[in-house]
């Protein structure tokens, strides 16, 4: 059985993931919803969104954990399949019974 790995493509996809997780980062929920606070002060509403604000910003944090784990995984799965490959290239090539 044979099968190939774009290792470039899963680097590719690592770099775009970081990229996303660069637009996370610059997500501020809490400043988005500061018009609303302004617009209608003394609401409920208004008392309400610094919850609401916490809350997402504990949901971006997790998503933001979870999308450098991605970046981490997708770079050490094209790195391992990159040292495998050379490992076998360099053992097809070498003299019997020498593994450098």
């Amino acid at each position: 059985m044979r099968y190939d790995v774009d290792t470039a493509a899963l680097r590719d996809d690592a770099t775009s993931m970081g990229e996303v997780l660069a637009r996370v980062h610059g997500l501020g929920i809490a400043d988005a919803l500061r018009p609303l606070v302004v617009a209608v002060p003394g609401s409920r509403v208004a008392a309400g969104l610094g919850q609401v604000a916490a809350a997402w910003e504990v949901r971006l944090a997790a998503t933001r954990w979870e999308l450098r784990e991605l970046c981490r995984c997708l770079a050490a799965a094209a790195d391992t399949y990159d040292a495998v490959e050379q490992t076998a290239r360099q053992a097809m090539t070498s003299p019997i019974g020498v593994i450098p």
